[in-house]
């Protein structure tokens, strides 16, 4: 009984306290956090265009976050990463670059992570858990075998350029050496080891041209 009269307490306060406090006010609350956050993380990059958004949290990887680009009216949604990577457990040292265009938006938990380059255009819409990656870990040798995969070297097939007006789904991979043309679609889920041409949809693992726009 004494439970119930708890509960029951508990959801008339926070019944009371919602008018107050309602998700309206807690998105301009957020908004104004992001805005500070933004000024703040700032700091740590090359280039942050006017009117762009980076919400919190964000994570700056590696030892290159001062060669990342954002271009104006850009938003990156919350528990982004991005990584630059000069030379990691390698021989040679990289000179990692990420460049955001203007006009994009970016969604929650994309991973972006770069020892080569990568490059995004204007008016890139992404969604969820997308990972844009030009590197890897190593390869499959025999002498690699012997070494941790977080101990390899970083190798890269080529540069990733992504062009305008693109339309990245949840949960696509974009890997090493791809370059996807402007208008293009990427369906959710597809895993993107080769170019994608201008106008077109693709999708699957490997992801493949299903239709031209």
């Amino acid at each position: 009984m004494l439970k119930n009269s708890l509960r029951y307490f508990l959801l008339v306060l926070i019944k009371l306290v919602s008018y107050i406090y309602s998700y309206g006010v807690n998105k301009w609350v957020h908004k104004k956090i992001n805005t500070i956050y933004t000024l703040w993380i700032g700091n740590f990059i090359d280039y942050l265009g006017e009117k762009s958004v980076i919400a919190k949290p964000c994570s700056l990887q590696g030892r290159g976050e001062r060669i990342i680009k954002i271009g104006n009216n850009t938003s990156l949604e919350g528990h982004c990463i991005l990584g630059c990577w000069g030379g990691l457990f390698s021989q040679h040292e990289h000179v990692p670059s990420i460049i955001i265009g203007s006009d994009c938006r970016i969604g929650e938990y994309n991973h972006i992570t770069s020892c080569n380059s990568i490059t995004i255009g204007n008016g890139v819409l992404t969604g969820r858990y997308v990972i844009i990656s030009d590197n890897d870990h190593g390869g499959l040798s025999e002498k690699e075998a012997n070494i941790y995969p977080w101990k390899r070297e970083l190798k890269s097939k080529g540069e990733v350029v992504i062009g305008d007006n693109v339309w990245i789904g949840d949960k696509v991979s974009i890997l090493s050496g791809v370059h996807i043309g402007n208008n293009a679609i990427i369906a959710a889920n597809a895993v993107v080891t080769r170019n994608v041409p201008s106008n077109c949809i693709v999708a699957g693992i490997p992801a493949h041209v299903v239709k031209s726009l």
